[in-house]
């Protein structure tokens, strides 16, 4: 014996169907926000890592010896570019710049300053952190470090001076602003000529 449903009994179990795979599709579209979500949110908790703030001084002032990293003021520009191990990012006419990022994403700049015969007479060292403790922690161990091989000159809020041989001016600055975490050092001269002008005939 045949029996015949109504047609709209073939329409309610294709919209059933239709409304588990709507549903199916709509769980696991769901899902994947949440994952997104949860990615972001744990994203966001993961605390930055930083680098020892001493191995980060040791890495500057390394190799040591000299004026800086081994290298004297009177060196010529040839001595730097065949010594200096970070990677050369700038070359003046009166500056190099040597660069290193650690694996914490530091980031070291070095601006050697250059006379008008192409000797060394300036060091500019610019040192990128994570962190304000960063900052605040190697701003601490580069006063000691200085104030053990230069005499004290001043003290101004985050900026101290030292006196090097000869008179050369020694700095050491927390350049951290918002944001941006970072110090500064300065030695020397920046890129002037350390001869005297001869005086213009009368």
């Amino acid at each position: 014996m045949t029996h015949y449903y109504p047609k709209y009994t073939y329409l309610l179990v294709l919209a059933g169907v239709v409304a588990i795979l709507f549903s199916c599709g709509k769980s696991n579209e769901k899902t994947a926000e949440q994952k997104a979500a949860t990615d972001t949110a744990n994203a966001v908790k993961t605390p930055v890592v930083s680098s020892n703030q001493s191995e980060l001084l040791k890495l500057v002032i390394t190799p040591q010896g000299g004026d800086f990293r081994g290298f004297k003021f009177g060196d010529p520009l040839s001595k730097i570019k065949a010594e200096e191990k970070f990677e050369l990012f700038e070359d003046s006419t009166n500056h190099v710049g040597y660069t290193h990022e650690t694996e914490n994403f530091e980031a070291i700049d070095i601006l050697y300053y250059l006379d008008n015969n192409k000797a060394l007479n300036g060091v500019r060292v610019d040192i990128y952190l994570n962190e304000a403790n960063d900052a605040q922690s190697l701003y601490n161990q580069f006063d000691t470090y200085l104030s053990g091989k230069y005499a004290p000159d001043s003290k101004q809020g985050k900026r101290t001076t030292w006196k090097a041989r000869g008179g050369m001016l020694v700095s050491l600055e927390d350049v951290s602003k918002g944001k941006d975490f970072g110090l500064r050092i300065g030695i020397g001269a920046k890129g002037k000529s350390t001869e005297k002008k001869p005086k213009p005939l009368q």
